[in-house]
């Protein structure tokens, strides 16, 4: 009845780091993405004062030149700008509900690994075990710190 218990409660472990090897694998993909989307935010205000400018050249010349093709010109760059500025304001929402969750990922893998840390059945593994969990533990979440930055 004991072994059945204890088979019952390693196979629920191994579950349960399978699991947070999957969020762990998750949350690195979600600061990939994070870190693509910001640096797209990045580029975007250049993009948009670049547009300005261009437009403003534009006005310049047809005030200069006399010429009608200007404001239909200068219409389009407006609305790229708008545009440009409409998919900024997006990129920044995306970043933010990213970051969010995965703030809230990080608080569940660290219940989780608490969680685990203080099973009794932990005690029951050979120290070997244990000190290789412990060891491929810290190298997920070495790895993890490396992708996101931190």
């Amino acid at each position: 009845m004991e072994l059945e218990t204890l088979r019952n409660a390693l196979i629920q472990l191994s579950e349960e780091q399978k699991e947070i090897k999957r969020e762990l694998s998750k949350l690195a993909k979600d600061r990939r993405l994070e870190t693509e989307i910001s640096s797209n935010c990045l580029c975007l205000p250049k993009e948009i004062q670049m547009e300005q400018q261009k437009l403003n050249s534009e006005l310049q010349e047809g005030k200069e030149e006399g010429c009608t093709e200007a404001v239909p010109k200068a219409k389009e760059i407006e609305d790229e700008m708008q545009k440009l500025v409409l998919q900024n304001f997006l990129l920044k929402a995306t970043i933010e509900k990213k970051t969010k969750k995965i703030e809230r990922l990080q608080q569940k893998l660290k219940r989780q690994r608490a969680k685990l840390a203080s099973s009794p059945l932990v005690s029951l593994f050979p120290k070997s075990t244990t000190l290789k969990r412990k060891t491929s533990f810290s190298i997920v979440r070495d790895c993890g710190q490396h992708e996101g930055g931190h």
